[in-house]
């Protein structure tokens, strides 16, 4: 599916565009629109279009500055300008853009499907391209940079020869700070020269952003630049962008984000930090991107696969729930090695380990964990008792799992990032029918850079930032169709929407029925 994005300031022409967007037929969807650049950069730093759409002349932000912003951002993206201006200078300064096409106002529906379908066909050129390059000289200067990186990160390298490498090469690596990440794609079917590509255009062009593969499904990024939040932002932009490239060959990627350093001899160090913790994560935070700052909260999260309980039970439960224990238990003693629960002693084996994997992930020493799952109403687990037979095995090991299940979860919503996302999300309830309300707001206003709180912000709340902006103004709107008589126009305003067309496909999309069908099933005659 190719997702589009309309920035474009006049509403009539935005409602043709989105009119001829819902009637194409193929793989093609209108996943957002803007009247300003300003919003627009916001909502498309966390839609991530494939094609953008958008207009020259809007408030706020033009269409020049929103193109400069996204194109660092989202380097795949095709981009059509829809104009009314056809001077040459304009359409000079659209080509050293990198614009893909440019359309004169009025746009007809046929010229504009023909222009979608165009960059389609591109993108998907492009990802052909990016399967079968690989010139000879392309491949040997990447190699030679790739190993370079890899002299920083495995260490034993003096600065004086790491400075005289990066100068051959031609990399300028003299930068006050440097951070590592270390990312693991999930996968056993992995087209390793469709990854190494898509790396090499990614970085290609960027000096301050190096790369370089351990294995065939492991990677680390080193990024230089000024200070901790520049390094930051451009991690994390570089998170976004893979996530978005790798996504059909590979939607599963562990990321681990390391500490920032000063000096070049303490990459090394940073990177094994890092690569330490992936390794530890990789079971229990699959597809997670873990920040180092909340390394002293999954270290309680750890779990060793050994003993008696067997590797493959531990690895379900680490990605299990509370409500899913009962299930893992009993596909544990009906399993063909079911059969060395009927000792007891592997029995009270087994529940000691039980017990030392609780104490490990919820953080709580036993008699904590006790003490709280008394308050529920529970008595603690008498080991011995517990071994006597299998049923009583079955629902000691269903109570203390349970438990450390639960006190896991509560751990998470404590990471380093959740106050912050918690602020964040009052703020929002606070200010979600405020029009111009963006994501650059939201991490303005928790001290984050927009890369980095959209990031987590996904992360800790299970969807984007616009999904829940749109979310709790599509709630506010129902409860207003159902509880007054205000005009459908005057609701689309007072939760946030300047357009009554584009709030009712909104809702739509949301609700599965237009805002007059839910008023006319909900009001009280």
């Amino acid at each position: 599916m190719y997702q589009i994005f309309v920035a474009e300031d006049e509403l009539l022409i935005r409602q043709s565009i989105r009119r001829t967007i819902e009637t194409m037929k193929g793989p093609y969807a209108l996943c957002g629109e803007a009247a300003d650049g300003e919003i627009a950069l916001s909502m498309m730093q966390d839609l991530m279009p494939d094609i953008l759409l958008t207009d020259i002349r809007m408030p706020f932000l033009d269409g020049f500055g929103l193109i400069r912003n996204v194109r660092e951002r989202m380097p795949w993206l095709k981009i059509v300008i829809i104009s009314g201006y056809g001077d040459f200078d304009l359409a000079q300064k659209a080509i050293s853009l990198g614009v893909d096409e440019y359309l004169l106002k009025p746009v007809r529906p046929a010229e504009l499907t023909a222009a979608i379908e165009k960059m389609a066909a591109q993108l998907e050129k492009s990802k052909e391209e990016v399967r079968l390059s690989g010139h000879q000289e392309v491949q040997w200067q990447d190699a030679l940079r790739r190993q370079f990186t890899q002299q920083l990160l495995y260490g034993g390298e003096n600065t004086e020869s790491l400075l005289e490498n990066a100068r051959q090469l031609g990399l300028d690596i003299v930068k006050p700070r440097f951070l590592v990440s270390v990312h693991y794609l999930d996968t056993q079917d992995l087209d390793h020269a469709l990854v190494q590509n898509v790396m090499r255009r990614v970085t290609e062009g960027t000096p301050r952003t190096l790369y370089c593969f351990h294995s065939e499904n492991q990677f680390s990024l080193l990024v230089s630049g000024q200070d901790d939040e520049a390094v930051s932002d451009r991690t994390y932009q570089l998170i976004q962008i893979l996530r978005h490239e790798f996504r059909e060959v590979c939607p599963v990627i562990t990321t681990v984000v390391g500490r920032p350093v000063q000096r070049l001899g303490e990459v090394s160090a940073a990177y094994r930090e890092a690569a330490r913790l992936l390794q530890q994560v990789s079971g229990i935070s699959a597809g997670q991107v873990i920040n180092m700052a909340d390394a002293a909260r999954v270290a309680a999260e750890l779990v060793q696969f050994t003993g008696p309980l067997g590797d493959d039970f531990l690895q379900k439960l680490a990605c299990a729930g509370e409500e899913e224990v009962p299930g893992l238990v009993d596909g544990l003693l009906s399993s063909p090695e079911g059969e060395k629960y009927h000792s007891a002693l592997t029995r009270h084996y087994a529940l000691v380990e039980a017990m030392k994997w609780a104490v490990s992930v919820s953080g709580r020493g036993a008699q904590d964990l006790w003490e709280e799952r008394k308050a529920d109403g529970a008595a603690p687990v008498d080991l011995f008792e517990a071994s006597a037979d299998v049923e009583a095995f079955r629902n000691g090991m269903i109570q203390v799992l349970s438990r450390a299940l639960s006190a896991q979860e509560g751990r998470r919503q404590d990471s380093a990032a959740a106050p912050l996302i918690r602020r964040a999300e009052q703020y929002l309830r606070e200010n979600c029918c405020d029009p111009n309300i963006s994501l650059i707001g939201a991490a303005r206003y928790v001290g984050l850079s927009p890369a980095h709180f959209s990031t987590v912000f996904s992360q800790t709340m299970g969807h984007p930032f616009i999904a829940h902006l749109t979310q709790l103004r599509i709630e506010k709107a129902k409860d207003l169709l159902a509880h007054t008589d205000k005009r459908l126009s005057d609701i689309a305003m007072d939760v946030g929407y300047n357009e009554p067309n584009y709030f009712s496909h909104v809702f739509r999309k949301q609700e599965g029925i237009t805002p007059k069908e839910y008023r006319a099933a909900h009001q009280k005659p």
